[in-house]
């Protein structure tokens, strides 16, 4: 019988508090499981409910101070922007690509000088609208990918903000242009001026500090999904929440069926006894019928052999053992890593991937996999 997934919630401050036991797997309070972020040894983070974790990923967009320049109708205007890790826990956040949109044009990419951001940093970046061919308003979109790093994990996320410009048109009679540069719903604003009427009104203007303008940072998942930075091409994600459940194994070998609540977020599976016999393992992996354990045989199974983790709405792979494994038939090597899909088979054996297998089915009650099940089959292989 399939299970329900777990939903999306946002953690409450007992959530916080149950997770000072890092052996809690749920709030003893409100009962939500616990999702701890990957790099939760260094962050003490929980995750969201889009399955981000705010500690680690924390960036903030910002029209520079003192943005002063001017364009005619047909010229290209320069918005000098700042880009700030506000992680405050020493996280580093990577800043991979960025992009600008102005109306009527294709994403543009824009060219970065840097990619990591220590904890506190700041990031000076220009974007371009290119030329703006009539007066009015233009929104400009700017669209960048923030990734956080732990071990050989990386998780993306795409976010959007946007501002508006107004440009006036040159009247015959004037030598005066104003840009209206405004940052997107928070009703803050700066007015640019030409240096002309700079330089005139000058001796009036009291002499004040000019602040950045914070812009409003918006998820962009549906851009992550279509640009392939998260979710399979098909358009379904796997959510850090899903849950998964167990078939064909033994009694006591797997936990129980649930989303992953480890402290790191990864199942690790070989021969060794599992964590309910105070193993080093989630998920014990050996050939056994009903005369029991083939010894013989799960020798080949290495003690930890490999790992199942959520990275970027996708179920992942890791191969831990000399030995390797295969998926579908191709083999891979210790460290290499694959993307688990519905219908999937992993052979722990490769030269004997009729011994023992995993089948991989996901429950896709509508865009997200509401439930992956794992499914042990002993083959005619066994000895």
């Amino acid at each position: 019988m399939m299970q329900a997934a777990f939903s999306h919630v946002r953690p409450k401050a007992c959530c916080f508090r149950a997770a000072l036991d890092r052996s809690a797997t749920f709030c003893d309070e409100c009962g939500q499981p616990i999702l701890r972020c990957m790099a939760s040894e260094e962050c003490g983070g929980l995750l969201d409910e889009d399955g981000r974790c705010p500690v680690c990923v924390a960036p903030e967009l910002s029209i520079d101070a003192g943005a002063v320049s001017s364009v005619k109708v047909g010229g290209a205007l320069s918005i000098p922007l700042l880009i700030t890790n506000t992680s405050a826990v020493g996280r580093p956040l990577f800043i991979k690509e960025m992009w600008v949109k102005a109306p009527d044009k294709a994403l543009t990419p824009v060219d970065l000088a840097f990619q990591r951001l220590a904890s506190g940093a700041v990031a000076e970046v220009s974007v371009s609208t290119g030329a703006l061919p009539t007066a009015g308003v233009h929104r400009i979109e700017v669209i960048f990918i923030a990734a956080t790093r732990y071990l050989w994990r990386e998780e993306c996320y795409a976010f959007s903000a946007s501002f508006a410009v107004d440009v006036e048109a040159e009247s015959a009679g004037s030598i005066v242009q104003n840009i209206n540069v405004s940052a997107d719903q928070i009703g803050a604003g700066m007015t640019i001026y030409n240096p002309t009427r700079m330089q005139r009104e000058k001796a009036d203007a009291p002499a004040r500090r000019a602040e950045p303008i914070v812009l409003t940072l918006q998820r962009a998942d549906s851009f992550e999904r279509q640009e392939g930075y998260r979710g399979y091409e098909s358009g379904i994600a796997v959510p850090r929440s899903v849950a998964l459940a167990w078939a064909g194994f033994d009694h006591g070998q797997v936990p129980p069926d649930g989303p992953i609540r480890t402290q790191t977020g990864v199942l690790s599976f070989g021969r060794a006894s599992n964590a309910a016999h105070s193993g080093m393992n989630d998920v014990r992996l050996v050939i056994s019928g009903p005369d029991g354990t083939d010894e013989d045989a799960s020798v080949h199974i290495s003690r930890r052999h490999f790992l199942l983790y959520v990275e970027n709405d996708r179920l992942m792979l890791r191969v831990e053992s000399q030995n390797g494994l295969s998926v579908n038939g191709d083999p891979l090597r210790r460290g290499e890593t694959a993307i688990l899909k519905d219908g999937d088979v992993i052979a722990p054996l490769v030269r004997r991937p009729d011994a023992i297998s995993l089948q991989v089915s996901f429950d896709v009650p509508a865009d997200e996999v509401g439930q992956v099940v794992l499914r042990r089959r002993i083959g005619t292989g066994r000895r």
